[in-house]
């Protein structure tokens, strides 16, 4: 039997839905949407999310559709997409068939989830069905790469250049078990940090992917493993002050393992990547050490107001920590 919402006298008829929207919860990782489309319906299927993240069963759905791109203000009045199902055990696959949409127009989509506490989700990425079926996934990002900084694990990566881009996914994978999602909404930068790493000891592998606006994903790539450090290893403290002012400067704290073997290099990098400034640690005792830079380049000029980052370099090792000069 077909529904229609004409009668409602606001928002679209439906009969068609889009063909892939990535949503994204708060309380839990979202389903992806599928399209299947028919001469005059289409079904569209998605696998569960979870009431805690990937855990559990969440309580339910709320899809809507709007001829006018949707946001969170305006969410409400967006015409709600009916038969929505009860949502199932986390990575079940369900679907519902929606009725009644215009050929001649355009929709947008977007869904929230609910919690049993009644806990609504945030928006999920607004998707636009324009009657042009895209299956073709994005390339997959390229020039991957995670660092151990002060506040997590940083992964970053070079941004797509696909126009209809809608942003980025990002797993974890933990002594290599099943890769888990971590981030709640589409990643809209080429960074992101992984501010709860596995406790000290265990290896992490990330895997980044690209969607775009119908939702179609990449292949995952890759970054190598990272060894989570322990407490006996290298640390990079945050530096302080940070911000620091121009014309004074800035200390970063190094803890030095025991097993340490020639000199420790700082690298200053600028926003860009570019090399400020090399401060070396020649043959330092375990413990901690401080590493004062004075905001000066190597050339001895001044630096600019901006953010800058700190990398140590000892061996195989790598961290960073962020740091900031105003004027």
């Amino acid at each position: 039997m077909r529904r229609s919402s004409r009668s409602s006298g606001r928002g679209p008829g439906l009969r068609r839905f889009l063909p892939w929207v990535i949503v994204f919860l708060v309380l839990a990782i979202a389903p992806a949407l599928a399209l299947a489309q028919t001469t005059d319906s289409v079904v569209v299927s998605w696998s569960a999310p979870g009431d805690d993240g990937a855990i559990g069963t969440a309580t339910s759905y709320d899809l809507r559709v709007s001829e006018a791109p949707i946001t969170a203000a305006n969410f409400s009045q967006a015409l709600v997409v009916p038969g929505m199902p009860a949502p199932l055990v986390s990575g079940t696959a369900q679907s519902v068939t929606v009725y009644g949409l215009t050929r001649s127009r355009n929709y947008y989509f977007a869904i929230r989830t609910a919690d049993n506490k009644g806990n609504w989700s945030a928006l999920s990425n607004v998707v636009l069905w324009d009657w042009n079926i895209d299956t073709s996934p994005p390339q997959a990002p390229q020039g991957v790469r995670a660092t151990r900084e002060t506040d997590g694990i940083h992964v970053d990566w070079r941004a797509n250049t696909e126009a209809d881009l809608a942003g980025y996914n990002l797993y974890r994978s933990i002594n290599g078990l099943h890769a888990t999602r971590l981030n709640n909404a589409l990643v809209t930068g080429t960074e992101f940090t992984d501010t709860q790493p596995p406790a000290s000891g265990q290896s992490v592998v990330y895997q980044v992917t690209a969607v775009d606006q119908r939702g179609n994903e990449s292949a995952r790539a890759l970054v190598s493993q990272i060894n989570v450090l322990s407490a006996s290893d290298w640390k990079l403290e945050p530096g302080y002050p940070n911000p620091s002012r121009l014309g004074e400067s800035v200390r970063i704290p190094v803890v030095i393992p025991a097993s340490v073997s020639g000199n420790v290099t700082l690298r200053i990098l600028d926003a860009a990547g570019r090399p400020v400034r090399e401060l070396v640690i020649p043959s330092p005792t375990p413990g901690t050490t401080e590493v004062a830079w004075d905001g000066l380049n190597d050339a001895g000029r001044a630096t600019a107001p901006g953010v800058y980052r700190g990398w140590l370099v000892a061996g195989s090792t790598r961290m960073g920590v962020r740091l900031l000069r105003v004027p």
